[in-house]
């Protein structure tokens, strides 16, 4: 008989952690376990329709409203879930006041799904889902996943701290991320490792070829995979902009990822710059894009180690990339990379500069196409679990 084996995530919404779920699964050894996904929110799923066939899904509909807002209160209340419905109302009260403690309390209010035992459960999100695996499931082993550097991202340390030596490993995907967290939470010091986010170049190369529709070529054209908010560094690229407009290069900044914060797009109309930016939303698909590329340009606050940089190095992209904490486990200065300091006038500069070194950018390509490696064997880390 097959060990059982249940992966829980958030949202298989665009963002690297989606992605990243997607790519663990696809590697995974489906034959030799019986392999299930709790996917607690469905809503702007763009990945599900990627994942391997012989994956069980799991979503009930309850645990998506429960971590919902008002409008969720109401289809619980709807629903005859009248004590959810008012718990919701407690947890956006409580919120305000203590992460924590409306984690905590979301992670009370999920349903079991169900009262089997599995062999290895796999949180893949953290926090409420992290409280969840712990409180509500049962499994012979129980393995949390943190997908950033944790001094960036320490809101629910009041619970973490609670439940992390509850679990038996944590993994994160860098040397950076596993300092962070290992002086966090001292007492877990040798149930913390890395774990790298898995991507296959073979997959990358292949999808990348599909064609891109109404692409116009320029003398320059930049891309970035990412959100498009304060935090992935708009602002940045909207001062670059702002600089390079001056110059005689005909370029084009293409984005691919959601809108998180619309006022960057007010802003860009402010400054009367739209003809420099394209935005393409959310795609299932960013390869061709980011293929389309003479730069790939990433200009985050803060990273745990971006997907979208392993994958633009895949792709032997002459990248540039803002000096975030952890972008050292990724990329030297100089050899595979440009990394500038976080602000919209060295961002132009790292441009204008890459654009005019051709011998700088072939360095960076020919670097890039002899340091390609498939990672799936990472998924071994989690074999050792079951």
């Amino acid at each position: 008989m097959r060990k059982k084996v249940l992966f829980i995530i958030g949202t298989l919404q665009s963002g690297g952690v989606s992605k990243s779920m997607v790519s663990l699964l696809t590697a995974w050894d489906r034959q030799r376990y019986d392999t299930s996904l709790l996917i607690c929110c469905k809503g702007g799923d763009i990945y599900s329709d990627r994942l391997p066939k012989d994956v069980h899904l799991i979503y009930n509909p309850v645990i998506e409203h429960v971590m919902g807002g008002v409008s969720s209160a109401w289809w619980l209340l709807q629903h005859g879930k009248i004590v959810l419905s008012l718990g919701i109302l407690c947890r956006l009260i409580l919120s305000q006041l203590s992460k924590p403690m409306a984690g905590r309390l979301i992670a009370k209010m999920m349903p079991a799904i169900d009262s089997e035992e599995y062999d290895l459960i796999v949180d893949y999100g953290g926090q409420q889902i992290l409280y969840y695996m712990v409180d509500k499931l049962r499994g012979k082993k129980k393995v949390s996943f943190f997908h950033s550097d944790y001094s960036r991202w320490p809101y629910y340390y009041k619970a973490d701290k609670i439940y992390y030596p509850l679990t038996d490993h944590i993994f994160t995907i860098s040397d950076t991320c596993v300092v962070s967290l290992r002086r966090y939470f001292p007492n877990c010091h040798n149930q913390i490792s890395k774990m790298e986010n898995i991507s296959s170049p073979e997959l990358i190369e292949r999808l990348s070829e599909e064609d891109v529709d109404n692409f116009v070529p320029h003398n320059l054209t930049l891309v970035t995979v990412g959100h498009v908010c304060y935090n992935k560094g708009i602002d940045f690229a909207i001062e670059a902009v702002d600089i390079l407009k001056n110059t005689e290069i005909d370029f084009l900044w293409l984005f691919v990822g959601a809108i998180i914060e619309p006022k960057w797009i007010e802003e860009i109309k402010r400054k009367g710059l739209q003809r420099y930016f394209k935005f393409v939303g959310v795609q299932s698909n960013p390869y061709p894009y980011i293929r389309q590329a003479d730069i790939y340009v990433h200009p985050s606050r803060f990273e745990g180690k971006s997907i979208a940089l392993d994958e633009a190095k895949i792709l032997c992209k002459p990248i540039i990339v803002t000096n975030f904490s952890t972008v050292r486990d990724q990329f030297e200065d100089g050899v595979n990379a440009t990394i500038c300091a976080m602000d919209g006038k060295a961002l132009a500069r790292a441009i204008l500069n890459l654009y005019e070194d051709g011998l700088l950018r072939q360095k960076y390509i020919e670097y890039l196409k002899t340091h390609i490696h498939d990672n799936s064997s990472e998924v071994q880390k989690l074999y050792k679990f079951l």
